[in-house]
């Protein structure tokens, strides 16, 4: 029933095209909401900002969403983020020793430098404090500027202890962040989307870099009861020569999204295969 519901939703809100998507989104959203999964980039088809803030405000009004979900505008890009569950997964990943930027500048990838990581943890830490930012503090938001010296992303967490929040009150709204030009938006992507280990490159070189290089690659999947079937919840790749430096970072993030899957209430059965690859081109 909640299935069928769900594309009733998805018919009226984003019309025939985004209805066919309902199944493939459905289970993706429902790892947002619950925590298992920081965000979701919305990729599937084109939809205007108003037709999915129409459809999550009316799976919230069904009680279909529960948690602090914002449509987050970036660049020309549009993600659905769990504000809570996007602090703790970021504080996860980078609170650790700095090895979660693997710099692919060069032929030879590498970890990123130690400035390079907190540069970029400062850009982050600006990125979620706009996401919590509250209401009342909006219209002060372009004259302020958030203390990003050090790791301000534990202070922004709402200390909740369960990957989903409490029932969340008001409308799911839209939110234009605001970064640097320079800024790499590959980078920030898989950041938000909760991987333990993202590709970065100075500038715009490095895009290509990994085009015919050995790749190990990761996918994370668990039972969805809502459409009864396997989804695959999460794929990122790391070069096969780093694998075994990071493999134990690698591990304990498995360990900790098998831990929210055990808490949440739409999965189950969760699953971490790698596979080595060569890929003759790639383009990030």
């Amino acid at each position: 029933m909640t299935l069928e519901t769900w594309r009733i939703l998805f018919r009226e809100c984003l019309g025939g095209r985004g209805s066919q998507y309902c199944d493939e989104v459905v289970p993706l959203l429902l790892a947002v909401d619950q925590g298992v999964k920081p965000s979701l980039l919305w990729d599937v088809c084109t939809a205007d900002t108003s037709g999915l803030l129409a459809l999550l405000n009316q799976g919230r009004s069904k009680g279909l969403l529960a948690s602090k979900l914002v449509l987050v505008e970036l660049g020309l890009d549009v993600l659905i983020v769990n504000v809570s569950s996007l602090t703790r997964t970021l504080v996860n990943i980078t609170g650790a020793s700095p090895a979660w930027l693997i710099d692919i500048s060069a032929a030879e990838p590498k970890v990123a430098s130690t400035e390079t990581h907190q540069e970029f943890l400062n850009h982050l830490t600006s990125i979620v404090a706009q996401l919590n930012m509250d209401e009342s503090d909006e219209s002060s938001s372009s004259a302020s500027t958030p203390d990003t010296s050090q790791n301000g992303l534990g202070n922004l967490t709402s200390g909740e202890n369960s990957p989903s929040a409490t029932l969340a009150q008001g409308n799911i709204k839209a939110v234009g962040i605001k970064f640097p030009d320079k800024l790499n938006l590959s980078t920030v992507f898989g950041c938000m989307l909760g991987y333990p280990h993202i590709y970065w490159w100075e500038g715009e070189s490095g895009g290509n870099s990994l085009s015919g290089m050995p790749l190990k690659v990761f996918k994370f999947s668990a039972n969805c009861s809502t459409i009864e079937s396997v989804v695959e919840l999460f794929s990122f790749s790391v070069p096969e020569v780093l694998e075994g430096e990071l493999r134990p970072n690698i591990e304990h993030w498995g360990n900790v999204v098998n831990s929210r899957i055990e808490q949440s209430t739409s999965f189950s059965a969760a699953k971490f295969n790698c596979d080595s690859v060569l890929c003759l081109s790639v383009a990030l």
